[in-house]
């Protein structure tokens, strides 16, 4: 088995942001919530030197990642700080989840992808899952989990608006 060795708490990570996630200029809650089944937020680590291109490539590919202008093609991202993601808590009431979040690189197309997961006792939290049994027997609703983790990545990130690098797009007559 290969172990993943994890981000670098002195990195930052970014999402690339969905035209539906940003409302009126506010980040919304729903960047950062898993879909049916997935284990964890897709995020790209500006640390690694095919970030620019990385990002890049995958937004001139996927309109819905655009916010374009007339001259210019631009996106949004959350930036998050690697070590405040890693010290997210979650409390539920008298249910002693000991949730962490952690930060990994991602074995994908794009070398700067990573994800953030949710992981309770080692097993990752999946979206869609209804609960989890902690170690007193008790189910813990995993809706409530995800709902305090989001809602935490909210407020640790800061909203920022950048600029296509067109010059590391393979021309493909997605521009």
């Amino acid at each position: 088995m290969t172990v993943t060795p994890s981000v670098d708490n002195n990195e930052t990570v970014v999402r690339i942001l969905h035209k539906e996630w940003v409302i009126d200029g506010q980040l919304q809650i729903t960047a950062f919530a898993l879909r049916q089944g997935e284990s964890y937020i897709s995020v790209n680590r500006p640390a690694i030197d095919t970030f620019s291109s990385d990002v890049s490539d995958f937004v001139s590919k996927h309109a819905d990642y655009k916010v374009s202008d007339e001259d210019l093609l631009k996106y949004r991202q959350a930036s998050l700080d690697v070590s405040a993601v890693r010290n997210i808590k979650v409390e539920l009431d008298q249910l002693s989840a000991e949730v962490s979040v952690e930060v990994e690189p991602r074995d994908a197309h794009y070398k700067s992808h990573a994800g953030i997961f949710t992981r309770y006792d080692e097993k990752n939290i999946k979206g869609g899952q209804e609960s989890i049994q902690d170690k007193n027997d008790c189910l813990m609703p995993v809706k409530a989990i995800l709902q305090k983790v989001q809602h935490q990545l909210l407020a640790l990130s800061t909203l920022e608006e950048h600029e296509i690098d067109k010059s590391n797009v393979i021309p493909d007559g997605n521009i």
